[in-house]
């Protein structure tokens, strides 16, 4: 009683003191919490050529084995500054400082120091936290052989490899963080799909089909929230599809792409250790689809632009739709038709332009570059048709926390 009570009147004191300073006084930026981190922009090297029409490159990380901290996949470990128990740990922030359990690749910097080894990972707010674990914690990985999945933060897109080539892509959401919640951001790296967890319920969302793939973070079909009918509504987060929306877990797209491609394939084909990468976007620019892309429309009283010109949200007797190119999209004729949510076509240059500002480029402005078939391009146009509580035992802190969205 006499702990709680103490507990208790500390509370209201942090309370009462939060209340008398300034707003703004426990404040940090999203740019303070990174200051003084790499991050993982530079997680594949500075040279990396973020080039998925490259499909031997590709294929050959996929492959790759990784190494891991061999503890449990809702477990972290928190990399400490010196080779031993008596340094302190490298970082202590809420649900920062850690690397997760299982299935996040590390990358070994040193030799064995009495037990202890130096390596690299990320944590969940994408920064590079470099010190020493124990060296039986190090564990070797090869991946499975038959599929690979690379998740482009900068595209907002997930592609799907199979035995050696790029089989097609959907659109998806990765996390949105802020400064109250940096720890909202999907880190870059490797990984392996560590477990298959199904349906979660993350503040009355439904996330179906769950793959854990980094702690709490999955893969997972969009979201969705039932109505008093009993019908489900996916609107408001498919909306989002194509551009950061989340917790921190990837949304893939409900709709089935014209190869089948959705959430629910995801579900019925990827095992439990393929392999997934992720890029980071930071520092890269998002281009423009070429201006002679084609869209098309319903010009009798139709409110979207497609993707698809037999769409199937679209009504039988609309179809097929009409078509125009992506350069007249901003015309006035095409400029208040909005983006169709089933067939997802891509986005208009001003939210395109809004993207690459949070990615710390400056927006295109010369409407001739468009996407390029390499580094920092679009993909193949045949893929673009569719879419705490926290216990510390030694370096090892078990987090039982339910999962991201």
């Amino acid at each position: 009683m006499t702990r709680v009570l103490r507990t208790t009147a500390l509370a209201t004191v942090f309370v009462l003191i939060a209340l008398l300073l300034p707003a703004g006084a426990f404040a940090k930026t999203l740019e303070e919490w990174l200051d003084g981190y790499d991050t993982g922009e530079i997680w594949f090297g500075e040279d990396f050529h973020y080039d998925i029409t490259d499909e031997e490159a590709c294929w050959e990380l996929l492959m790759k084995p990784i190494t891991v901290l061999d503890v449990g996949q809702k477990e972290v470990v928190a990399p400490r500054t010196g080779p031993g128990t008596d340094y302190p740990k490298v970082n202590t922030d809420k649900l920062g400082g850690t690397i997760n359990g299982s299935s996040a690749a590390v990358h070994v910097l040193g030799e064995d120091e009495d037990g202890w080894t130096k390596i690299e990972g990320l944590d969940y707010y994408n920064r590079m936290i470099r010190g020493y674990v124990r060296t039986n914690l190090l564990k070797t990985v090869t991946p499975r052989s038959d599929y690979g999945l690379i998740i482009d933060k900068l595209t907002q897109r997930l592609y799907i490899f199979k035995e050696g080539k790029l089989w097609s892509s959907c659109l998806i959401s990765t996390g949105l963080p802020n400064d109250s919640q940096p720890y909202n951001e999907t880190a870059a790296g490797e990984y392996l799909i560590a477990s298959r967890m199904g349906d979660f319920d993350s503040e009355g969302m439904i996330c179906a089909m769950a793959l854990r793939f980094n702690g709490g973070d999955a893969i997972h079909q969009v979201p969705y929230v039932f109505l008093a009918d009993g019908s489900k509504r996916f609107t408001t987060w498919e909306a989002k599809l194509g551009q950061r929306a989340s917790h921190g877990c990837v949304r893939v797209a409900r709709a089935a792409n014209e190869d089948g491609l959705n959430m629910r394939w995801i579900w019925d084909n990827i095992k439990v250790g393929t392999k997934v990468l992720v890029w980071d976007d930071h520092g890269r620019r998002q281009p423009y689809p070429e201006d002679a892309l084609e869209l098309f429309y319903n010009p009798k009283g139709g409110s979207y632009y497609h993707a698809d010109a037999n769409c199937s949200s679209v009504k039988s007797r609309y179809l097929p739709l009409t078509g125009f190119t992506y350069g007249e999209l901003e015309n006035e004729e095409y400029a208040e038709l909005k983006r169709c949510m089933s067939c997802m076509p891509v986005l208009r240059k001003g939210e395109i332009d809004d993207q690459n500002r949070l990615r710390g480029v400056e927006p295109l402005t010369d409407s001739s570059v468009t996407a390029p078939t390499g580094e920092e391009g679009a993909p193949p146009s045949s893929l673009d048709t569719s879419l705490v509580h926290e216990s510390d035992e030694g370096d090892v802190i078990i987090v039982i926390t339910p999962a991201g969205e």
